[in-house]
């Protein structure tokens, strides 16, 4: 069975990864370029775990939040 395609050829917005729980454990940066790789049309925040944030939802946005330069929690978008 195949996927459908929107018109235009492009996949539909479910298709979009929304999390990326193979980067825990990796550098910020890395972890941004792959993020990026995978979805051009998000902004990226860095946080430290603890950080107070702003509970607003986002669908471009992905917050990283990092322990010692290195990432500690499953990045989402939201």
């Amino acid at each position: 069975m195949g996927r459908a395609m929107a018109v235009g050829g492009a996949g539909a917005v479910d298709d979009l990864k929304s999390s990326w729980p193979e980067v825990v454990g990796w550098d910020g940066f890395t972890a941004m370029v792959k993020i990026k790789a995978d979805r051009q049309d998000v902004n990226i925040e860095f946080h430290t775990v603890g950080d107070n944030v702003a509970p607003d939802e986002d669908d471009h946005r992905v917050r990283i939040f990092l322990e010692d330069h290195v990432v500690a929690q499953t990045p989402l978008v939201g």
